[in-house]
């Protein structure tokens, strides 16, 4: 997997949201708008992986942090998106690596390790029971991409 740069990729926040709506912004490819639209104000990473890109945005909301992870094919159509985090749950992102072509690790909440490989073809789902404790994704029967985790309960 190829980690992509801020001149490669980057977010323009919709300004003008509702209270209380969660932050979309606009993808830029190269500084300049795409028309294309994700949940998240700040993009953390972003990663390329054959045709898929991969982007990880934070909604910029001290101490109750959401992590977005959005799969994009060639054409920056969703494919697929799943939210890391909770209520009251803090987190802090952090790129660990991207070694193997299909896969990204990263720490977020309460220093855990995650990663994110990505599918050639989406692969069967069962919902509420085929995500770690803390992602949460649409209601459907396939990804394009598997979330791997094991988060602690966060201490007093």
């Amino acid at each position: 997997m190829q980690i992509l740069s801020s001149t490669d990729v980057s977010l323009a926040r919709i300004p003008n949201r509702p209270d209380g709506a969660e932050p979309v912004s606009e993808i830029l490819r190269n500084g300049q708008a795409t028309g294309r639209q994700v949940a998240g104000a700040v993009l953390e990473a972003a990663a390329q992986w054959q045709s898929f890109m991969l982007l990880f945005t934070t909604d910029d909301t001290p101490f109750e942090e959401l992590l977005h992870i959005h799969l994009l094919d060639a054409q920056l159509n969703l494919l697929d998106s799943a939210t890391v985090g909770g209520m009251y749950s803090t987190g802090s992102f952090s790129l660990l690596d991207a070694a193997e072509p299909d896969t990204v690790r990263f720490r977020f909440i309460g220093g855990t390790d995650w990663s994110v490989q990505v599918l050639p073809e989406p692969g069967f789902r069962v919902p509420l029971l085929s995500e770690p404790t803390g992602v949460s994704r649409p209601l459907g029967f396939s990804r394009h991409f598997v979330v791997r985790g094991q988060p602690q309960p966060e201490r007093a």
